[in-house]
């Protein structure tokens, strides 16, 4: 039985984390309803790093072009053609994005705890999170490259996935496509933008217990985690792109309405 909770909540967690349907929220839900209290440090730490392993496969291309970029910016004498310019800037409005989200997650994280165990206020955050998706992903004209200052406000936007409900995706995709970034270079930076998330959350799991558990059940996670992180990224590719990202919205909003009526 504990091996099916893991790979439910190893899947749940995986698809909702690129989804923008919000992990937090769904995993809220999912403990809710499989009378789950406490998934495990160890769990948690192994389910984020086979999601943010889905990340890395899939935009490895775009990762390896700004490594080898950060690596030429640094060594001496090392000079960079417009392409290695190009991804050494992504990389410098990555971590611009980053300081948001750690600042909020080093300095309130543990106020907000407390907020993981109402389905309430997850539910009326999944409402505004589909109402924040469907406004953005339906009326939003996205023409515009990437620059710094709309790199900071998807980083703040990012901040706010923190309250359970609120889709980091949804928030940081949605963020481009309001600031008029054009719908690729969004989608692929709120992805890049979720792997300093991911592995800091991570850290921080990591700094607050104990790791431990069943290497059958963590590995039970962890392949769902990675297989289903990997789908959902290409899904929501395939929704950004083709202009139906504000279809998430129309999950979203009905969902949180029964939750509260729950």
């Amino acid at each position: 039985m504990e091996i099916v909770k893991a790979v439910l909540l190893g899947a749940v967690q995986a698809i909702t984390e690129f989804l923008p349907v919000s992990s937090s929220g769904h995993l809220v839900i999912a403990k809710t309803f499989l009378g789950v209290e406490e998934v495990g440090i160890t769990m948690e730490v192994v389910t984020h790093f086979a999601t943010a392993l889905a990340v890395i496969v899939f935009l490895r291309k775009r990762i390896a072009g700004m490594l080898i970029s950060l690596y030429l910016k640094v060594r001496p004498g090392g000079r960079l053609d417009q392409a290695g310019a190009r991804d050494f800037k992504l990389f410098l409005f990555v971590i611009l994005g980053s300081i948001p989200a750690a600042a909020v997650g080093l300095l309130i994280r543990d106020r907000v705890e407390g907020l993981f165990e109402s389905v309430t206020t997850t539910a009326v955050m999944l409402i505004v999170t589909g109402v924040f998706v469907f406004l953005t992903g339906r009326f939003s004209k996205a023409t515009t490259s990437l620059g710094p200052v709309r790199a900071l406000l998807i980083g703040v936007a990012q901040a706010f996935a923190i309250i359970p409900g609120i889709s980091r995706s949804g928030s940081t995709v949605g963020a481009g496509l309001a600031t008029g970034v054009e719908r690729r270079q969004a989608f692929e930076f709120s992805l890049l933008l979720s792997l300093p998330a991911i592995l800091g959350a991570s850290v921080l799991e990591l700094a607050g217990g104990r790791l431990g558990g069943e290497p059958v059940v963590i590995l039970a996670a962890a392949v769902p985690a990675f297989v289903g992180g990997y789908f959902a990224i290409k899904l929501l590719f395939e929704t950004v792109i083709h202009h139906k990202f504000h279809t998430f919205a129309y999950y979203l909003i009905p969902l949180g309405i029964v939750l509260l009526f729950l």
